[in-house]
Formats: structure tokens, sequence, C-alpha cells
């Protein structure tokens, strides 16, 4: 199945780079989801490369029956006509990119000439990690893409800018592909991720857990992001979330209200909520539902 999204909404924005005369060619598109949507079913592109990158939260992709779970920070890479999907899971809350580019046969590579394009194109058909830690500066890259195709009056050299800036996203994402740079957590990170799964049933501040590790808040914070790929908040509330899922679970468990007390929620209304937010379903549908993930 091939399939070429083309559905702008409010939080998912996708342009085709018409403006440019580069339809069919490369396709960017971005979405900043507040909560959890259905999932993506599997597909592929016909003649074309996927690249993905995370900016916030969380997303799992399935390939070839394999399971990729990316964290903020991260890239992954679909190949041309290489069916993909999230399998049995949601689209996730967060923020995500995907860039789709044509991979010519006999062409050339957008301005390249002969030669330049055929060692473009070896170097990206060549990526041997699919999955793999990028860098702060391909969100700059996209950002500048998405700005320029907003100008209000396009301007010859914004079509030069653009091939340009594709090109340095495409050339940044071979050279982190090739560093083979493993996200490994550090003690700390796992020591503060194990005071949160032991003390999940309290109230967690940013304040009590930055003094844990001897940090200011801010620090802390932006540390935290940088290990983990989303906020401490985030981390938190998710893993409320997951503990609320085996609460559910047990058979003639406890009412989502007395659930959602024992997780420190200030309400059960909050407490649906939030996890309606995370997993797509309120806390009474997943339990009547049996939902296993």
């Amino acid at each position: 199945m091939s399939d070429f999204d083309t559905r702008s909404t409010t939080e998912r924005s996708i342009i085709n780079f018409s403006k440019f005369n580069l339809e069919g060619r490369v396709r960017l598109g971005r979405y900043s989801y507040k909560h959890v949507h259905g999932e993506l079913e599997t597909h592929a592109h016909d003649g074309m490369m996927e690249i993905c990158y995370c900016d916030k939260g969380m997303q799992v992709y399935e390939v070839n029956g394999k399971e990729y779970q990316l964290k903020g920070g991260d890239v992954f890479i679909t190949f041309p006509n290489e069916p993909h999907g999230t399998a049995r899971h949601p689209e996730e809350k967060g923020t995500l990119y995907w860039l789709i580019v044509q991979i010519p046969e006999k062409e050339r590579f957008f301005h390249y000439d002969k030669e330049e394009s055929a060692v473009f194109i070896k170097e990206l058909m060549g990526i041997k990690e699919r999955h793999f830690k990028g860098a702060e500066g391909m969100k700059k890259i996209l950002d500048q893409l998405f700005a320029l195709h907003d100008e209000p009056v396009q301007q010859p050299i914004h079509k030069l800018q653009t091939l340009n800036l594709i090109s340095s996203f495409l050339l940044m994402v071979i050279e982190y592909s090739q560093k083979k740079v493993i996200r490994e957590q550090s003690d700390r990170i796992e020591e503060i991720k194990n005071y949160i799964h032991n003390n999940i049933y309290q109230n967690l501040p940013i304040e009590i857990l930055a003094k844990e590790l001897c940090m200011s808040d801010s620090h802390f914070k932006s540390w935290f992001k940088k290990e983990l790929g989303m906020p401490p908040v985030d981390y938190i509330l998710r893993t409320k979330v997951d503990e609320g899922k085996k609460l559910l679970r047990l058979p003639g468990g406890e009412s989502v209200t007395t659930i959602a007390f024992k997780l420190n929620f200030s309400s059960s209304q909050y407490f649906a909520t939030v996890f309606k937010k995370y997993t797509g379903l309120s806390p009474a549908e997943f339990r009547q539902n049996g939902i296993r993930t």
C-alpha cells in the first residue's frame, strides 16, 4: 500500500513545496499532539525515503515486524517502498516531524549534477542504522523550512534557501547515522527514575526531584529532558498512567476514584483527563475493554 499524507489540521501541518516546483519530490510534515491519536496504518512510499525526527514525547514505529521506540531527539528512517506504521500503538502525545524525499533512479537529485547526485543517493541508501540519536540543529532546519514556505511573498532566493536547507538536513542525517551514538542513561537518571517509580503514589514536585540530585529546578528540568527526551512532568504523568493501567486491570479492582486519589491526582476527573490524553481512552473504557497495551 502506498500512502502520501496530505491532511493538514490545527495539530498537523504538511507542505509539498509546490511553490518551489518541488511537488512530488519532497514533502514535509509536523504534528504537535496534546493527546494521543489513532494508530498509523501500515503504508509505504513509492520510491521515497521517509525521515522522522521526534522533538517531544515518544513514538513507536514498526518495520518488518520489529518495533522501534523513539524519544525526543531521535531520528527514524524508512527506505523507499518499505511498509511501516505504528502497529497497534497510537500516535503519541508530542511533537514529531517527517521529511519524505524522492530517491531518483536515473535523474539528478535536486540541484546536484549527475556525479554529486550519485554520491548523495549512495550515502542516503547506505545508512545502516534506521534509529539513532539526532541533533538539536535538525529541528531548527525543519522549522526554517516551514517558515520559508509560509513567507507571504515568495522570492526566487527562497527556492535556493529551501534546497540548501533540505540538503543540510539530509547531510546531517547521514552524519549522525554514522556516529552510532547509543542513548546511554547515566547512573543519575536511573537514580531519579527509580525514585519516581518507588514514589509514584506520592506527589512529586520538581523541587523535590531536583533536590534529590542537588540541582536547581531549571537545571534539573533541562538535564532531565536531554537525558530522556521529555520533560520530567511528562515522564511522571506517563508513569502514573502506566501504574493506573495495572490497577485497572486487576480483577475486582478498586474504583476509578480510589485509584485516582491513590496516585495522588487531585480528582478523578483530572485523572481521567490525563489518562485519556496518554491512552485515548477513559479509565472506565480501558477497564471495560480489557486493554492490554
